[in-house]
């Protein structure tokens, strides 16, 4: 996947709180590594915490970048954080590319001859918990629920 041009003035930190915060990202794949930077210090957590909470948005936000509209010309991904007894990060894309189906979280049956599908096994082993919910207009949040 290459560069698509940003919408303007993203990526944007969003106006937070002392429990919550978010960033809202383009379809440039530069941001992902802005979005995890901006997840370790969001966190306000432990290192190995912060650092799976890091982990989780890099891969999250290149699934919704690799296979979802947020990927296109003029998408975003947002990303929000949670703080209270646990962590809870909520990462929400723009719903399916026009034209096709729309690709659900959902973990594959391990291979080790196909490439990728490991971003969600990966997820599972560093969080307590993860689902995900599609609103009514398709687009996908999934959430993943850390212990601090």
């Amino acid at each position: 996947m290459h560069s698509t041009a940003d919408p303007p003035g993203l990526p944007r930190r969003l106006c937070g709180t002392a429990t919550r915060s978010g960033i809202v990202l383009g379809p440039d794949l530069h941001h992902i590594r802005e979005a995890r930077r901006w997840a370790v210090r969001a966190t306000r957590a432990r290192a190995n915490v912060s650092e799976a909470v890091g982990l989780a948005v890099s891969e999250l936000v290149t699934n919704a970048l690799t296979h979802t509209a947020s990927g296109l010309p003029g998408g975003q991904v947002l990303v929000e954080l949670h703080r209270a007894a646990r962590l809870e990060l909520r990462v929400t894309d723009d719903g399916p590319r026009p034209g096709l189906p729309p690709t659900l979280p959902a973990v594959p049956e391990a291979n080790p001859l196909r490439p990728g599908g490991l971003g969600l096994r990966l997820l599972e082993g560093v969080c307590a918990y993860w689902d995900w919910t599609r609103a009514a207009d398709r687009r996908v949040t999934v959430r993943a629920v850390f212990r601090r």
